[in-house]
């Protein structure tokens, strides 16, 4: 019997049980999904391949991922997101055990995309199961937590890699990041709590408020209802939030995947070093996230004008990249991680603060879905993009351009300042 989501839940649960296995399972989830990028330097340095036919893989999954958000979105709303969770946990680990011993390039693409798919199983159940379990300030700290925990993942990867391909090789990575997850899946699955598909709910919302209204013989004209998907989500200023959203997609996933390689190239640093810095970016994200939240709470109460800064921050960052390009280590990795962490920060408004809205039509999943398959549209053109055009154009032009994709996303955010989704 399935668990009634809301207040009760919380407390019969508690909050700290609901955030933490649902942080494990989003940390669980990153060592699946980015294993394959953490390793791209070694395995361009180990198989002879260039790195744009090898980055491929990685598009595969950000654009099977972004595509995917939209599928899971719609069916975290109308299906048991839990098991939904669980589905795509045991499969992004069955393709990580299969990756490192398939021999085929043609073949380990295929994989990945599947991978993307299931990994497009992570964040819209999880958004509706902590908008369902949790009240409005657990929700926050759910969403910082959760975020954590793909930081944490992603820290893990950069510096166990260094160590797991010294004593193995690459292909160690891929088997040894399917691990965790396969434990915390039998572990999410005993512990956490059922709960039911939001359309269900908000249903029966409704129809709770009709027997109310006919019992008391009030008037039901204003009974919410629950309108179709593509209709509760869109609208023109959402749309033009889609393309910020894109944007930092870009310029967080773009970083996080080529500074290591950049690292290597430019000042000569071995595959592990440069591995190893990748750690930065991570922590830096971690307090990016804690600070912008600071500033959204005390200062920029809009979500949007608080990611508009967030991507002058990006900006300034972007910029210094492009003074210093080739000429300093120290200054080229602190410009990173501003940029990779003030991008993180818009994320986290632009990602985790929209889909609540949506919560009185049931379409809290779908929205989350939409809104995160655009940040993946920005990462799968990051990931081959800007190999290429770091090939075609130089390092140096290449963070010029970054510069302006960060300040078209921050003009948008601060021109729809004023959005508010429609009521759903």
């Amino acid at each position: 019997m399935a668990e009634i989501a809301g207040t009760g839940t919380q407390k019969k649960y508690g909050a700290n049980r609901i955030i933490a296995l649902l942080t494990l399972v989003y940390t669980a989830s990153y060592l699946c999904r980015y294993s394959y990028a953490t390793v791209l330097p070694e395995m361009v340095r180990a198989t002879g391949r260039s790195k744009t036919e090898l980055s491929v893989a990685v598009t595969c999954l950000f654009v099977c991922y972004g595509v995917g958000q939209l599928i899971s979105g719609v069916l975290g709303d109308r299906l048991p997101p839990k098991r939904l969770v669980l589905a795509g946990m045991l499969t992004s680990c069955v393709i990580n055990l299969i990756v490192p011993f398939t021999g085929s390039v043609w073949a380990v693409r295929v994989l990945w995309c599947l991978n993307g798919f299931a990994q497009a199983f992570f964040w819209p159940p999880i958004v509706a199961m902590m908008a369902a379990l949790l009240d409005d300030k657990g929700y926050a700290r759910g969403s910082e937590f959760v975020c954590y925990g793909g930081y944490l993942g992603t820290i893990l990867l950069y510096l166990l890699s260094p160590l797991i391909i010294n004593l193995w090789s690459w292909r160690g990575v891929f088997v040894l990041s399917s691990v965790p997850g396969l434990i915390i899946a039998a572990v999410f699955l005993i512990l956490f709590p059922d709960v039911p598909p939001a359309r269900s709910r908000a249903e029966n919302s409704a129809e709770n408020i009709l027997e109310t209204g006919a019992e008391t013989g009030s008037e039901t004209g204003s009974v919410p209802r629950t309108k179709g998907t593509i209709r509760a989500l869109i609208s023109v200023p959402l749309l033009l939030i889609l393309l910020a959203i894109a944007a930092q997609g870009i310029l967080k996933d773009g970083i996080t995947t080529w500074m290591p390689t950049y690292i290597s190239e430019l000042f000569g640093l071995d595959t592990g070093k440069s591995i190893l810095t990748g750690v930065l970016l991570p922590v830096f994200a971690m307090l990016s996230i804690k600070l912008t939240n600071i500033l959204y709470k005390r200062v920029l109460t809009n979500p949007l004008v608080c990611a508009a800064a967030m991507f002058g921050a990006g900006t300034v960052a972007a910029l210094g990249l492009f003074l210093v390009s080739g000429r300093s280590a120290v200054f080229t990795v602190l410009f990173s991680v501003l940029l990779a962490g003030s991008m993180h920060g818009a994320n986290l408004m632009l990602i985790c603060m929209i889909p609540p809205f949506f919560k009185a039509g049931g379409n809290v999943s779908a929205a989350s879905g939409l809104l995160n398959s655009f940040a993946y549209l920005g990462s799968s053109l990051s990931a081959l993009g800007l190999a290429a055009m770091s090939e075609a154009l130089g390092w140096g032009n290449l963070f010029a351009v970054l510069a302006g994709i960060a300040v078209a996303g921050g003009l948008i955010c601060f021109a729809v300042r004023g959005f508010k989704p429609k009521n759903s």
